[in-house]
């Protein structure tokens, strides 16, 4: 799609950066992708990330509570989704202490500071390792240069909302900076344990050393309470309580451009992340009828230290030129260290480390004038683990300027994360010793790997329209999930036949993921625009719990309309059925069933004197209750069902006013 396909809240940048590394207009990729860019941001009103990615085909999202969010690429998420890589300026935020995923809620960033968001919709381990198995998502924020002025918003709504953002940009000469400070504070939803108090404070500068030198400096910092827990599981093995974080972030970026097709970049990042949170656990706390025995036997209460600690280190430098007037090239290196310390996680207490490398390249070959080659591949290696090979080979076919079929296969590793390797969970009781296995360590299990086939269709249409296709065909192999240990492996006692344990093991089935999606933008009338995104995917396994774990289709219509100094978004959302949540309880199972949702957002421009004022007013979720996600513990204790769901979101109303300086 070219940049004059689009305008107004849909308008994109001519190039891309994300899929291959290398600057490429959208018609040129080696794989769908998605913009969503800091227009479309603002209208939708939003104050949640990763609401955002409901817009986006394939994208599969949900919430189990106001303050928790479940992000997932064709789903397949299960527990902890982390399928997906997640980037913010090309910094990896996938958290090693949030079992391989990212914690939306405590990312150190405002959306006020987002250019724009690429969505990688396919395998991109070719250009990212391990962790882009399924896609990438890459948050790019705005660069100085490109702003000017300050601004100040407040936002107050239903729920205990109240928010606030006060955004600095000053420029002395060859540097800009930037500095923004924001506090976002809830009661979260009717009914639930979800309120959260965060605090996030971030920076950017870019100095032109010279005409051909630019320094980049972010860092950013968030703190918070989050209330996370239910009241009436069994055991309390999740009881309410509040959960501390402090997560920081510095990444420092050297570039140097010697022309428009030479380049080379060095960077360095450290990502720390801290958490506190402990609560008890009760052997005679809300038992099961069929286990209401254990009342007979002596009360058993046990701290749960869930205290988590991170630190991440990362080094990459790469390169992209020009050889050639039909050759393009980028090549690349990475080295990183993972650091995590985790009592719960990890009986003993001892901290655990993970180093990896990385070698990656591109070529764009322009075979002729209509034909164009994107060959990659990366070579991975994690400690622990052999070298791995992920290639990708994609063929663009460009028969008019406003249309691009492209066909291409590519194959990825996913590295079992910290936790599904090592993770040993223990109940032990400071005078009895052991008392229960929740968890146990599997050092065997092996990386999943896909082999994915993609076609695809881009083309503009007229009056300004576009329409985006993507036909799938994903098979994975050795694909990670949880399992029931035998019995025989574990302590003979009552609370642990009631309560059972887990280990991460590799399906002995493969998994094939098969469907399309597409976008359909159209502008059937003045100030207008009409966005609709569609998906349909089928999941074929042996393991009914990994297909049940897929929504077999999911969809959104967006309708973006101005008037004068009026701006209004109105999104229909549409969520297939699922079986996508957290916890394990033995034997049972439960889908979530297939919901509608509507969001809407309405705004005003003033002039007030020499500033510009928006008032915004933003409805979430009006069609009212419904569930996303299920919690186990909680939806299979008594009173609950098929029939009543236990953690139901609800509406949310908030206004906001908008001042720039």
């Amino acid at each position: 799609m070219s940049a004059h396909a689009e305008e107004g809240y849909f308008e994109t940048l001519p190039v891309v950066l994300s899929v291959s590394r290398l600057p490429q207009a959208m018609e040129d990729t080696p794989g769908a992708v998605t913009v969503i860019d800091s227009e479309l941001i603002a209208a939708t009103g939003y104050r949640d990330l990763a609401r955002l990615f409901r817009l986006v085909p394939g994208m599969q999202v949900g919430q189990e509570r106001a303050n928790h969010h479940w992000v997932t690429y064709h789903g397949l998420g299960s527990d902890y989704p982390n399928q997906m890589q997640v980037l913010v300026d090309g910094r990896s935020v996938y958290s090693p202490y949030f079992f391989g995923g990212a914690d939306w809620g405590s990312l150190p960033i405002a959306l006020e500071d987002i250019d724009r968001i690429e969505v990688v919709r396919g395998s991109d381990s070719a250009a990212y390792g391990s962790n882009a198995f399924l896609g990438v998502v890459n948050i790019l924020t705005r660069h100085t240069g490109a702003e000017t002025g300050n601004s100040v918003s407040l936002r107050g709504g239903t729920n205990g909302i109240a928010d606030a953002t006060g955004r600095a940009v000053l420029h002395d000469g060859a540097m800009g900076l930037r500095v923004t400070a924001q506090h976002i504070e809830d009661r979260g939803m009717a009914d639930l344990h979800d309120s959260q108090r965060i605090d996030v404070l971030n920076l950017r500068a870019d100095l032109r050393v010279s005409a051909v030198d630019e320094v980049t400096v972010t860092a950013g910092m968030s703190s918070g309470a989050r209330s996370a827990g239910y009241e009436g599981t069994q055991f309390d093995v999740v009881a309410p309580r509040t959960a501390r974080h402090e997560d920081g972030a510095v990444h420092l970026k050297w570039r140097r451009t010697l022309s428009p097709d030479d380049e080379w970049s060095l960077s360095w990042y450290r990502n720390r992340e801290q958490s506190r949170e402990d609560w008890l656990l009760d052997s005679h706390k809300n038992l099961r009828p069929e286990v209401a025995y254990l009342r007979n036997l002596p009360r058993l209460v046990v701290t749960v230290d869930n205290d988590r600690d991170s630190l991440r280190d990362n080094i990459e430098f790469s390169q992209r030129l020009r050889p050639l007037d039909d050759l393009r090239l980028l090549w690349g290196t990475e080295w990183r260290r993972d650091w995590l310390r985790a009592p719960m996680l990890f009986y003993g207490g001892d901290s655990h480390s993970q180093q990896e490398w990385r070698l990656f390249g591109n070529a764009e070959w322009r075979m002729a004038p209509r034909w164009l080659w994107n060959i990659g591949a990366m070579a991975e290696q994690i400690e622990g683990d052999r070298l791995r090979l992920a290639p990708r080979v994609f063929l663009n076919w460009q028969p008019s300027p406003t249309q691009t079929w492209r066909a291409g296969y590519s194959r990825a590793w996913r590295q079992p994360t910290l936790f599904e390797r090592s993770a040993d969970i223990r109940v032990v009781h400071p005078q009895l010793g052991l008392i229960m296995l929740d968890h146990l360590p599997n050092p065997d299990i092996r990386p999943q790997r896909i082999d994915a086939w993609e076609v695809g269709f881009l083309g503009q249409l007229p009056q300004q329209g576009s329409f985006d296709l993507r036909l799938f065909h994903e098979r994975i192999e050795d694909f990670i999930v949880r399992r029931a240990v035998d019995p025989a492996e574990l302590p003979d006692n009552d609370i642990q036949r009631a309560a059972g344990a887990t280990r991460w093991v590799n399906s002995g089935d493969g998994v094939r993921l098969v469907g399309l999606e597409y976008q359909l933008r159209t502008r059937p009338w003045s100030g207008g625009q009409l966005v609709l995104s569609h998906s349909l995917i089928r999941a074929h396994s042996d393991d009914d719990a990994v297909r049940r774990s897929v929504a077999p289709y999911t969809a959104s219509l967006t309708w973006l309309q101005r008037y004068g100094p009026w701006q209004s978004t109105l999104s229909l959302l549409r969520m297939g059925a699922s079986d996508s949540g957290s916890g394990y309880v033995p034997g049972y199972r439960y889908k979530v069933p297939a919901y509608t949702t509507l969001d809407w957002s309405i705004a005003r421009t003033l002039q007030v004197g020499p500033n510009p004022v928006e008032l915004r007013l933003t409805g979430i979720n009006l069609l009212g209750k419904h569930q996303e996600l299920v919690l186990r513990p909680l939806q299979s204790m008594p009173g609950y069902g098929d029939d009543r769901p236990a953690n139901e979101l609800d509406r949310q109303l908030h206004l906001s006013v908008r001042v720039g300086f």
